[in-house]
Order: structure tokens, then C-alpha cells, then sequence
């Protein structure tokens, strides 16, 4: 487990976003108050697959959708 603490405001930041990609997945960080606007204190998180143990639980979470797979050559 991670924290990403927002070196504008100083609050803890919440994960708004995850994408998985082909090398690594990636996880976007946001403040959830009034102060930060996201555009400028946003945060994205890149981690190699081979050492990410989050990704079971990032796709339990609402915001997740599945990407489908693409299809394998031939079919």
C-alpha cells in the first residue's frame, strides 16, 4: 500500500484512475477539497507490473472498468 501526499495543500490524495497498460499500470491521484485544483496538483503514479500487488484491488474498486483484451493474431 501506497500514500501520495499533496506537496500543495499538504492532505493525503485519493486515487481517482486506473489504467492498465502493456509494461505497467497506472494510477492517478487527486486532493478532494477546495483548495487544489486538480489540473495542477494531480498526480500519476507509474508501476512496472512485475512489482505492482495493487492490481487486484484497484480493479474491485467503482471507478475501475475493464479494458477488453485485444484479440490474439488469427482470429
Amino acid at each position: 500500500m501506497m500514500s501520495v501526499k499533496c506537496g500543495n495543500c499538504d492532505s493525503y490524495q485519493t486515487v481517482v484512475g486506473f489504467k492498465r497498460m502493456p509494461e505497467k499500470n497506472v494510477y492517478t491521484y487527486e486532493c478532494e477539497n477546495e483548495i487544489c485544483d486538480p489540473n495542477v496538483t494531480r498526480t500519476i503514479v507509474e508501476v512496472p507490473k512485475e512489482f505492482d500487488n495493487s492490481t487486484k484491488r484497484a480493479e474491485e474498486l467503482p471507478y475501475y472498468t475493464a479494458e477488453e483484451e485485444p484479440d490474439a493474431p488469427g482470429e
